[in-house]
């Protein structure tokens, strides 16, 4: 794996980035009973729709580490939008050669269930969900649907009804999960690097004692400890992508090790965000929460860092 960044995977970063700018304050508004806004998820699914998809099976072309890339700017302001729900779902179908075709118009809503479709990401108003269940894949349509209540008012939950089945294989769908969780992981390095961020501006503005709160080695501490956990996390999740999209020996424990890592990690900085803030750090008006609510409900997707860790610790041990 090439460890520097190309020129066109800076520019993804950059342009994702700049879509992203507005999600702390996109966020703050679902919290306070607002709608999913239209933007950024109409200029991402204009912009990045298939990202990391070949040509040849219907995609946009380019690698599995570029949606990495975007999955993590949208992560860093717990940016609300449908957009990475349905790129998990394109991925998932895809893997099993399936018609994406559908899925790759801009207006379209895929969502993906794995097993239980009682609680599905962004399920409210999706066209198509696409079903895995050990290997196998299935398309269908979404008919009726419940809104649920979630964690992440930025995540919304629903209950979904599915119709008739449409396509399907018996293959992919392991490898579909893989590419999943893999970009999730991506999405949590993302959320902790962005609680990170915050806490360091807050304690460069917030005076006590007539200095700064961080001149103080007990703040210090704990936004380089959040950091480095981060940035290992980050590390992680870009490999496995990678080791994923190469078919790569070891592709399994990479994933594991990067959703473990990058869960844990997420939940941590958030965490370490909102001990920064201070007493504030905790009430509804400051920003804090909506890190570790986006951290604690993603680190549950798919299985999430439990689940990976115990899976990694069997494979180590050969049991």
């Amino acid at each position: 794996m090439d460890a520097v960044l190309t020129d066109e995977q800076k520019a993804i970063a950059e342009a994702a980035r700049d879509l992203a700018a507005s999600g702390l304050a996109d966020a703050r508004q679902m919290l306070d009973g607002g709608d999913l806004p239209a933007q950024p998820t109409l200029a991402l699914m204009q912009g990045f729709n298939g990202l990391g998809i070949d040509e040849d099976a219907g995609g946009a072309g380019g690698s599995l580490v570029d949606v990495a890339l975007v999955a993590r700017e949208l992560g860093r302001t717990v940016c609300p939008t449908s957009w990475l729900p349905h790129q998990l779902a394109l991925q998932a179908a895809a893997a099993a050669g399936l018609d994406i075709t559908e899925g790759m118009r801009p207006e379209a809503r895929w969502v993906l269930i794995d097993g239980d479709p009682t609680a599905v990401r962004h399920g409210a108003g999706a066209e198509f969900a696409v079903m895995i269940d050990d290997d196998d894949v299935e398309l269908r349509p979404v008919g009726e649907w419940e809104p649920r209540r979630p964690l992440d008012p930025t995540r919304p939950f629903a209950e979904i009804f599915l119709g008739p089945y449409l396509q399907g294989a018996d293959h992919g769908g392991h490898q579909g999960r893989l590419r999943a969780r893999a970009i999730v992981a991506a999405s949590l390095a993302g959320t902790g690097l962005g609680a990170v961020e915050r806490a360091a501006a807050y304690s460069r503005e917030r005076q006590q004692f007539g200095k700064p709160i961080a001149v103080f080695q007990g703040v210090q501490h704990q936004l380089a400890d959040a950091w480095t956990h981060v940035e290992l996390a980050w590390s992680l999740a870009l490999y496995a992508c990678w080791a994923v999209a190469e078919a790569q020996p070891d592709a399994i424990a990479a994933v594991d090790a990067a959703v473990a890592r990058c869960g844990d990690a997420a939940v941590f900085a958030a965490e370490r965000g909102m001990q920064v803030h201070g007493g504030i750090g905790i009430t509804w008006e400051a920003d804090p929460h909506l890190a570790l609510r986006r951290a604690m409900s993603d680190d549950a997707w798919l299985g999430g860092s439990r689940e990976a860790e115990l899976a990694l610790g069997r494979a180590l041990l050969g049991t």
